[in-house]
Formats: C-alpha cells, sequence, structure tokens
C-alpha cells in the first residue's frame, strides 16, 4: 500500500504547475508568445454569445499554427452544464479563411489551425469567430454572463488581453473582472461599462495557469428569450445521464423483488391451519395484520427450521438449537464439566450418547439433517481430539479420567473442544439439507441459498457495469456526483438481493405463528398462562435459542425458580441463565473455527455568481487555453 500510495503522489507531482507567476518569457524555451489577445462578446437576443477572439502570435521558429481549446460541459455542485458551441469562421486578420480541424478532447473542442503543408514564421494574426448556447445564468435580481477569456492552458505567455462586452438586448448594471493565478480573487484588470457596453483589460501579463475573467450583470428587465422549461429539463437529463444510470442496479433489483420476491399468503386470513381455499395472494407491500397468539411449538417445525423461516437463512444458532433439540429428543445428554481453578474455573461442555442414539427405529425419526449432525457431533476425527483434550482436562482426577476413556474408547462420548476446526466441513452439508427439506415441506418456493447467490450475481453484474458507465461519464464530463447516489442505492439494493427468497403462502403464516411465539416469550406472558411450566421450557428452549431469546427465557426460569432442563445437566437453577449463554457462545465459536481461516482535458467551477464574493480567477464558462504546431 506504501508503494502504491508513493507511486500516485509522485504521479500527481508530476502533473502540478511548477510556475504559475507571470514572468518575463524566455522565448528560447517557449518559441513563440501570444502578444495580443483580444476578446468581443456579443449578447444574442436567444442568451446565446457570439464570441470573435483576435489572437496575435509572434512565431521565431516555424509552426503551422495554434490550437485553440474551448470547453464545453461543465461541473456546478455536481450537475453537469453542456455548452453548444458553433464554430462560425476561422481566418486571418484580412478575412482569408484558415483550414482547421475541429475534434473533441475531453470536456473541450479542439481547434487545430493553419495549414499542415504551410510553415509560417513572425507575427500572425488568428481571428476565431464562435457561438456558445446556454451559458447566461438566471439569478434573482440580475442575469448574469461569468466568462473565462483566455483560459489558463496556453503553453505560453499572453502579453496584453482584453475583452469588450455588447449587449444590445439587455442593459448592463454591473461589471467585475480577475485576472492572474487560477482561483485569486485578485483584480488587476480594469473594467468599465456604459449602457449595453463593457471593457475590460487585464493589467499583468498571463503565463500558464493564469487567465482573465470576465463578470457581467445583465438588468433583469431585457429582451433575452432564454429556453422554454422543457427544454432545459430535456438538456438537463441528457446532459446528467450518469445519474440515471448511477440509480439502475437498485431499480431492476426492486422490480424483480416487488414482483419474485415478495411472499405469499392465503386469502383468508386463518394462519394456524391450511384453508380448504389455498387461493393465493402475493403480500401488500404495506399492511397492517394482527399479531397472532402462540404459546407452544410451531406446525413440527423443529428449532433450526423455525430459525430459517424467520430470516431465511441457517444461522449458527439454528444449528446450537438444533443440537440441543437432539439432547431433549433423547438421543444424547448435554453436561457441563467444570475444573476447579485458582483465577477462573475452566469449563467444557460433554456430548454423551444416550440409548436412542443406537436405536434405528427412533433415528428413523429424526429428519436427515437432524441424523447427519448427529453424526457429526461423534465423528472419528472429533473423538480423537476429544481424548486429547480429556487427558489434560481430567489430569489429577484418575477415577473420572478412565471413566471418560472407556465412553470415548466406545465413541460414545465428545468434548465441544473436540469440534474445533473440524465441525465446519459439515456446515454446508447440513445447511443444504436443511435447506432441501423446507423446500420438500414447501414452506419455501425455492433453496433460499441458491437464490440469494443469484441475484446478489446479477446485482454484482449490475453494479460492474454501471460503474463502468459512470467512469465513461466521468471521463467525458469530469463530473463524479453519479457515485455518490450510485453508492448510496447500492445499500438497499443489497439488501433487496438478500430478501428475494420468497415464502409460500403455508411458509408465510409459519413465519407469522412464530412471530406470535416470539412476542408470546419476549413478554413472559408464559409465566402466567402456563400451569405445566416444566414441559414447557423442556419443549421450548430450543426454539428459544433460534430465536434469539434465550437469556430472557433463563431469566424468567429463575424468577420462577424453575429447574434447568434435564437433558442439560452439570449445571444449578442459579447459573443456568449464564451457563446456557456461555454454552451458545462458546458452541458458536466452536463450530464456525476453521484451520487457516477456511471459512468462509476538464473545465470545473463553483456554479456560484461572479459577484457577492463567489468570483475568481478560472471562474465561470469558456476558458480552456491552446498552443502551436
Amino acid at each position: 500500500m506504501k508503494k502504491i500510495g508513493c507511486l500516485i503522489l509522485f504521479c500527481l507531482l508530476l502533473f502540478l504547475p511548477t510556475n504559475v507567476q507571470a514572468q518575463t518569457p524566455d522565448y528560447s524555451l517557449e518559441n513563440y508568445v501570444i502578444t495580443d489577445f483580444q476578446s468581443e462578446i456579443g449578447v444574442e437576443k436567444d442568451t446565446s454569445l457570439l464570441i470573435t477572439e483576435t489572437i496575435t502570435v509572434n512565431f521565431p521558429d516555424q509552426r503551422h499554427g495554434i490550437f485553440r481549446i474551448i470547453p464545453i460541459i461543465y461541473t456546478v455542485k455536481g450537475k453537469t452544464l453542456r455548452t453548444k458551441l458553433f464554430v462560425e469562421s476561422v481566418t486571418d486578420s484580412f478575412g482569408n479563411l484558415q483550414k482547421y480541424e475541429k475534434s473533441r478532447v475531453g470536456q473541450s473542442v479542439s481547434l487545430k489551425i493553419g495549414d499542415p503543408d504551410v510553415l509560417v514564421t513572425g507575427l500572425q494574426t488568428y481571428v476565431v469567430k464562435y457561438k456558445v448556447k446556454n451559458v447566461i445564468q438566471r439569478y434573482d435580481a440580475y442575469d448574469e454572463v461569468y466568462w473565462n477569456v483566455t483560459g489558463r492552458e496556453w503553453d505560453t505567455d499572453i502579453l496584453n488581453a482584453v475583452a469588450k462586452v455588447n449587449s444590445p438586448f439587455a442593459d448592463i448594471t454591473n461589471v467585475d473582472c480577475f485576472a492572474g493565478p487560477v482561483g485569486t480573487e485578485s483584480k488587476d484588470c480594469n473594467s468599465t461599462f456604459v449602457n449595453n457596453e463593457a471593457d475590460f483589460t487585464s493589467e499583468t501579463q498571463l503565463g500558464y495557469g493564469s487567465d482573465f475573467t470576465i463578470v457581467v450583470a445583465l438588468d433583469k428587465e431585457n429582451g433575452l428569450i432564454f429556453p422554454g422549461r422543457l427544454e432545459i429539463a430535456v438538456d438537463t437529463i441528457f446532459d446528467n445521464w450518469g445519474y440515471a444510470v448511477s440509480i439502475i442496479p437498485f431499480f431492476v433489483i426492486f422490480f424483480f423483488w416487488y414482483k419474485r420476491g415478495r411472499d405469499k399468503k392465503y386469502a383468508g386470513e386463518n394462519i394456524y391451519y391450511e384453508p380448504e381455499d389455498k387461493t393465493e395472494i402475493t403480500k401488500p407491500l404495506f399492511s397492517r395484520e394482527h399479531l397472532p397468539l402462540v404459546y407452544h411449538p410451531i406446525g413440527g417445525l423443529t428449532p433450526s427450521e423455525v430459525g430459517t423461516v424467520v430470516d431465511e437463512k441457517v444461522d449458527i444458532s439454528d444449528v446450537i438449537a438444533e443440537i440441543l433439540e437432539l439432547a431433549r429428543l433423547g438421543f444424547i445428554e448435554i453436561r457441563k464439566i467444570e475444573k476447579k481453578k485458582f483465577l477462573a474455573d475452566e469449563v467444557e461442555y460433554a456430548f454423551i450418547k444416550k440409548d436412542k442414539y443406537n436405536d434405528d427405529k427412533a433415528r428413523n425419526t429424526l429428519h436427515n439433517y437432524q441424523d447427519y449432525l448427529l453424526q457429526e457431533l461423534f465423528r472419528s476425527t472429533v473423538i480423537h481430539k476429544s481424548v486429547e483434550i480429556a487427558e489434560k482436562f481430567f489430569k489429577g482426577n484418575e477415577k473420572h479420567l478412565d471413566d471418560v476413556r472407556k465412553l470415548l474408547a466406545k465413541k460414545e462420548y465428545a468434548l465441544l473442544g473436540g469440534l474445533k476446526n473440524h465441525f465446519y466441513e459439515g456446515l454446508p452439508v447440513f445447511k443444504k439439507k436443511l435447506y432441501e427439506r423446507m423446500e420438500e415441506e414447501e414452506i419455501f418456493h425455492e433453496n433460499p441459498d441458491s437464490v440469494r447467490q443469484k441475484w446478489i450475481g446479477l446485482l454484482v453484474i449490475l453494479e460492474i457495469g454501471a460503474f463502468a458507465v459512470i467512469m465513461n461519464f466521468f471521463t467525458s464530463t469530469a463530473n463524479f456526483g453519479p457515485i455518490v447516489p450510485f453508492v448510496i442505492f447500492s445499500i438497499p439494493a443489497f439488501i433487496f438481493a438478500l430478501s428475494m427468497p420468497r415464502r409460500t403462502a403455508y411458509g408465510y403464516s409459519l413465519k407469522r405463528q412464530i412471530e406470535g411465539l416470539y412476542w408470546y416469550l419476549q413478554k413472559g406472558k408464559w409465566r402466567h398462562d402456563i400451569s405445566e411450566k416444566h414441559l414447557f421450557i423442556e419443549e421450548i428452549l430450543p426454539l428459544a435459542v433460534a430465536l434469539g431469546i434465550v437469556e430472557k427465557l433463563a431469566q424468567d426460569m429463575k424468577d420462577l425458580n424453575l429447574a434447568p432442563p434435564s437433558y442439560f445437566s452439570g449445571t444449578s437453577l442459579a447459573a443456568f441463565s449464564s451457563d446456557i449463554g456461555s454454552f451458545s457462545t462458546t458452541t458458536s465459536n466452536t463450530l464456525l473455527s476453521a484451520p487457516g481461516g477456511k471459512w468462509s482535458g476538464s473545465s470545473s467551477w463553483s456554479g456560484g455568481s461572479g459577484f457577492s464574493g463567489g468570483g475568481s480567477s478560472g471562474g465561470g464558462f469558456g476558458g480552456g487555453g491552446g498552443g502551436s504546431w
């Protein structure tokens, strides 16, 4: 990064002007000089400016002619303004036509004046006559001509510069001018006006990086005919098309989300049972629905399914909840083990097989992702790692260590630490099996993971394409403004892409029931409504983990003096609230752990008026520069 930064700084320094102060020209270096630059500016009735530039140059050496570069695209407060330039003629001082080539260079028009077959020396005069539109700005108190007469990018000095403005259709009410280095408010110039005419003279020699800018205020009561609102609006839209491109990815994703991403729902209001009339409608964009009262497990869904229905993705909390569910169903026991130490006790958690683990009939009642999870807890690599941990953890307690060794030898015992750097390999398989099951149950129209990947992939393509086009817009206009809405709208576009998985009407009914259960547990209403509280806790604890409210449930249990579930042993009523939180956190970190991180030419101005302290050399329209060839 340091090397890149140094390279960028070096490149920037290369393009910084080393001297912007006017000095006596060294003809031996510059080979030519502009002895006189005169500009006559006529304000036309249609608000266009008819400009005649008389440029006198002295060529000590042979040259073909000059370049005149005139900007036509400007950036004003993030908005692109495009002027229209029409070349009327290019002649010498006697009115003889001069050959010229017109081309586009960045945000400017380049006029290459001269005959490639003819070389000239000495004093030469070039008269460039052109018309520009869309440059007069309107303000509340006056209309304004803010024009950069000479431009700052000549590769030589301008010894004398004058400008004259003729405004037959609007009286001139005020004038100002600036001469010198770009951005300076120095007024090394004179300006006068009478009625419809104004004269300006630069009092300083203009070198590279310096220019001569004039400002003319026109009376609001005038005979000028400005473009209509429709014409201005159309021009603004076409000149700023980069902004439209910047939000295309968002609107494309939003359109498809609106059409294909919103959940389906049954036309009726009953969400507890599958209705006889299975007519489905798309969930309205804005709707208020009653919160259902639910205080029992949801429609036979497992905890991991409940968590996935809510947020359309399999989280690590869903896996932890499913481990607790396997314990609740009697396949394993989860036991907290403590080792006393001087400063802080060391804690480990053990998974111990129960009789149902080896009961084929009982195992057949499990879904395939549950059975897979059960096998992963006692995988050979996990058992092997558990042996190493047990030897250290139970050192000094030989009797208990012997018992653990026997269980480990039978592969009926595993420590949570044994899953570290091993279990992560099984997570994608678990997710895939769970998603497939939910598709079979017709909770989602498609695999949510596949849907998200597809739409995020499309969004990435759209974003890359839009960014490339915006860069093209920037190259042609020097306006980087569209990058702001591009970044801002990319955030909601990403959110909508993530929200593309679509629940079926059945799945949406389940989601609403789960929301009702969440509210019921969060508010603690079960404390008053449920009589068989111990049985309720046994069933609901894994669901509370999946819903992210297990701490609230554990605290309610403590307040009611309810014993922890039998399948989570080694804890106590007083400690259960912190123990279940510790188990969730430790298990999350362990299951996700993986070795080695395997998881997972321009012109721009401020846009202000040239008066009221807003003017400076280099401001306004016009400008540019030129050179010889």
